[in-house]
């Protein structure tokens, strides 16, 4: 039996590399955006994995643009107009994002932005006769990030890296826009090295509850990641910046736990503390890093070295596939079909 999820997990590098190497629809797009709006500051809208995606969107565009950049759930923006709108004057960017673009939430904020004379909204989705294309001035359609599956994972990571390369093109920095045409060949390694692995690893471990770890831009990572957790395998995930889980959460730790550590260069001497602490405690430690040292390598039991040689920002999405895959294989660990989440649909319409 075929699995769409996994199949649309392990197609992820192939889908960058088309966005790569068809990006002069994004280059024309931006052009157009740029004499319209002043790109004075952004807000990146989604709901669940969408939302999830535009704080770690909102970190990108505001580290190669230097503008204020934020990331806000569509309900936010619908009921408290504050979180966006500081004066009356609407030149903030303003990126709705949606897998489907029907989404009843954000539908009803391209609405409400219209009618309040807010004219810089623009739609980041993978379906081109959606309703918010249709009622946005420009779009960034990724159609062959599309999934069947109800669970999001090669459009999330595609949908991030369309942001990334806006950020890079709008800046002039083709240093990441270098980087970044690397990331379909990292990714592909990846998954090939790690993907049975893993599987073993979740077989083996028998975890019940999982907390993810990021600090900064990884933060989205990591919600995103326990929201995988959840929606396939039905099991107990928690997400916090790294450093937060000492304020309190981590009473929860015990051998049952598995920390997942997100890690970042800028903030590792301060994560690897924690993650001796934590292994100290019980937990079993699976850590994600570019590369690993010596105290890293004692205190994990598993370890996924990127080994990308690019910027942090650059290979953000590399850490995906494989918590992704965490999710995956421990839905089959349990006997569930990742492809039927309980409770859940594709789309998420409110009558």
């Amino acid at each position: 039996m075929e699995i769409i999820t996994y199949k649309e997990i392990l197609s992820q590098p192939d889908i960058w590399g088309n966005i790569i190497n068809n990006s002069d629809f994004i280059e024309k797009k931006v052009i157009e955006i740029k004499k319209e709006c002043p790109l004075n500051s952004f807000y990146l809208v989604g709901c669940g994995t969408s939302y999830f995606l535009s704080l770690s969107g909102a970190w990108v565009l505001q580290k190669f643009l230097k503008k204020r950049a934020a990331g806000l759930t569509a309900s936010d923006v619908y009921f408290f107009p504050e979180s966006y709108k500081n004066s009356e004057k609407l030149d903030s960017t303003i990126f709705i994002i949606s897998r489907s673009g029907t989404t009843t939430e954000t539908v009803r904020v391209v609405e409400t932005l219209k009618r309040q004379g807010h004219t810089s909204v623009y739609a980041i989705c993978c379906r081109p006769e959606s309703e918010l294309v249709r009622e946005v001035r420009h779009s960034f359609v990724i159609e062959e990030a599309d999934e069947k599956s109800v669970v999001m994972t090669r459009s999330f990571t595609s949908m991030l890296l369309l942001i990334k390369y806006i950020s890079g093109f709008c800046s002039g920095n083709q240093q990441l826009i270098k980087e970044l045409s690397k990331l379909p060949i990292l990714g592909r390694t990846i998954i090939n090295h790690y993907n049975d692995l893993i599987e073993k690893f979740v077989n083996d471990l028998k975890i019940s509850r999982f907390v993810f770890l990021g600090q900064g831009p990884f933060y989205g990572l990591a919600a995103e990641s326990g929201l995988k957790i959840k929606e396939m395998s039905l099991s107990i995930s928690e997400a916090y910046q790294t450093l937060e889980y000492r304020h309190g959460p981590m009473s929860m730790v015990g051998s049952e736990v598995l920390i997942v550590f997100l890690m970042s260069e800028r903030s590792i001497p301060e994560e690897k503390k924690l993650l001796l602490e934590m292994k100290k405690l019980g937990a079993h430690t699976f850590v994600i890093c570019d590369r690993a040292d010596k105290e890293i390598k004692e205190n994990s039991d598993f370890i996924v070295e990127i080994q990308s040689g690019i910027s942090e920002y650059a290979r953000l999405i590399l850490y995906m596939p494989i918590t992704q895959l965490l999710g995956f294989y421990q839905a089959r660990y349990k006997g569930l079909d990742p492809d039927n989440p309980k409770n859940l649909s594709q789309v998420v319409q409110i009558n």
